[in-house]
């Protein structure tokens, strides 16, 4: 079965941990590294009923008793990577080339293949409704299952990956969101925050050419705002990712108390790379979305043990 791992997991992947041990999502062994925090130790108590954690390793039974559980469920479930072949099982049209625009006739193609996925969803669940809801069932008990699919394909910080997940959920369920909510919030903001290829101090996935005619961010280096200022960078440590977005704090704060020269960086632009909706906008991003998300990151950084590491140079 494909699986996938995120927040918001498509409602056709499937991975699994079996619910009913628990302990195996951290393991406390001394000859491992892993570690069960206080913190998190206290909100899986807390929210054991509503929300099962992501596992820091990987556990192909965890995973075949999820496969399990779902299909004792739901025996006609299809993984994205089932129905996407059914689908294409009824499309009779030349093949369509990535990249390449579709003729009329590959188009028409797709379109009868698309009407004949339809009619077979209805013989085989009944209707669209029928199928949607054991779609929607079956993700359910993947909720209850999950295993590490980071960790499956060997990511250098599933782990981290998956404590940092599990905060993120635990606090946001604690302001009261939904846990629907929560997971949706933890995958929107997990990847801004650990590094998926493992590399410490990574810097700012974009860095402008400020003397290209065709550079579109403002030039801030002189006020310690260095590159694209929605940005951040990343550290394989706790102290250092706290350091880290301390600065960035103090960085929103500059830009918000600070509009004319916010403007005056923008009016240095190149007309034709200036977006009015950036300079007319900043503060209500920064307000909106990018400081609840810095500060959310650093009161996970701060309260969870996230890394196991204890010492990096910034």
């Amino acid at each position: 079965m494909q699986v996938t791992q995120s927040s918001s997991s498509s409602v056709y992947a499937t991975s699994a941990t079996q619910k009913t041990s628990k302990v195996s999502a951290y393991d406390t062994s001394s000859t491992q590294s892993t570690q069960k925090t206080d913190k998190l130790a206290q909100m899986e108590e807390k929210y054991q009923d509503i929300y099962t954690p992501i596992p820091e390793t990987y556990s192909k039974t965890d995973e075949d008793l999820q496969t399990q559980k779902v299909y004792e469920a739901y025996p006609n479930y299809m993984t994205l990577d089932q129905l996407w072949a059914k689908r294409n099982s009824f499309y009779e049209g030349e093949p369509i080339v990535l990249g390449n625009i579709p003729t009329k006739e590959q188009e028409a193609q797709q379109k009868i293949a698309s009407e004949k996925m339809e009619a077979w969803i209805g013989q085989e669940y009944g209707s669209r409704e029928g199928f949607n809801e054991v779609i929607q069932g079956a993700q359910n008990i993947i909720d209850q299952y999950p295993t590490n699919q980071w960790a499956k394909a060997n990511i250098p910080n599933a782990k981290e990956l998956a404590r940092f997940n599990n905060a993120v959920v635990y606090e946001a369920l604690e302001s009261g969101k939904t846990l629907e909510e929560a997971k949706k919030y933890a995958g929107s903001i997990r990847e801004t925050f650990i590094s998926m290829s493992g590399t410490n101090g990574m810097p700012n996935a974009y860095k402008p050419d400020f003397n290209s005619a065709n550079n579109s961010v403002w030039n801030l280096g002189q006020y310690g705002i260095e590159g694209d200022w929605t940005k951040n960078s990343i550290y394989n440590n706790d102290k250092a990712m706290i350091s880290e977005l301390e600065k960035k704090i103090n960085k929103f704060n500059f830009m918000l108390n600070n509009e004319q020269i916010i403007k005056q960086a923008d009016s240095k632009l190149n007309p034709s790379e200036r977006n009015l909706a950036q300079v007319d906008h900043y503060k209500e991003w920064i307000n909106e979305k990018y400081l609840p998300e810095v500060q959310q990151a650093l009161n996970i950084f701060q309260n969870y043990k996230i890394y196991d590491s204890v010492d990096v140079k910034v």
